[in-house]
């Protein structure tokens, strides 16, 4: 297993896909959280995207040091920076960002703090509106009344609960420093499809794509047009 240094001093776990050796242009496919570097989705973006990739464990996933948090989208920003600064390093050229689910927002994120990638391909993300920061937000009051800090069986703590809450998407969305292209599934039973318009609308010009998916949050049945439309993404940029 080959690992990098963060900045925080953690070994994290990578992998490269390399389709043509001579060619030092390169994209990073982010895992979500719960998942590894190795799930299906991202693996399969690795095997039939017709570029070079780099896939890594976020601190806490997969084969990664660190502690697994389901918040944490500030610091994962920084771990996206640390990534690029290690490809360059290596002689690499970044020329964008595939997120799904909780890494899309994080890419945003990197985006507005950072921004020295040219495409950010985020899929699915999460704009921290409506039903999930409602039911966040009602378990975080059931914790204050009764003076319990829970831990919830999908691993989230009442500490990460208040971090994600503390998220204003509209912010990074305004500052953001790329192309993003915005991918969202119409049958999505994690993250409402109005939040895809979310972003659409606070992204303004910087958003170049906005996709409707006959999906749910996985991409069940879709992964061949995913991989089709970021393939004419990549082609376009």
């Amino acid at each position: 297993m080959e690992t990098f240094t963060n900045r925080n001093g953690l070994k994290l776990a990578y992998k490269f896909s390399i389709k043509n050796p001579e060619d030092k242009r390169i994209y990073i496919v982010l895992q979500s959280v719960f998942f590894d570097m190795d799930f299906l989705i991202y693996s399969f973006f690795s095997q039939n995207l017709e570029v070079n990739t780099f896939r890594f464990d976020f601190p806490g996933n997969g084969k990664s040091d660190g502690e697994f948090t389901y918040a944490g989208h500030i610091s994962e920003a920084g771990d996206i920076d640390d990534v690029v600064k290690f490809l360059v390093s290596r002689g690499y050229i970044v020329e964008g960002i595939i997120g799904h689910s909780k890494s899309a927002s994080v890419s945003i994120i990197y985006s507005a703090l950072y921004g020295e990638v040219k495409t950010i391909i985020a899929i699915a993300p999460v704009f921290f509106k409506g039903l999930i920061p409602d039911y966040m937000a009602q378990r975080d009051a059931i914790i204050n009344s009764n003076g319990e800090v829970l831990r919830y069986a999908f691993g989230c703590t009442r500490k990460m609960i208040q971090e994600i809450l503390k998220i204003d998407m509209k912010y990074y969305c305004q500052r953001a420093r790329n192309n993003i292209y915005i991918l969202q599934g119409y049958d999505d039973e994690n993250i409402e499809y109005s939040d895809s318009l979310e972003f659409v609308k606070e992204l303004g010009g910087r958003c170049k794509g906005h996709f409707g998916l006959n999906c749910d949050h996985m991409l069940t049945g879709v992964l061949d047009d995913v991989v089709t439309i970021i393939s004419q993404i990549i082609r376009d940029s």
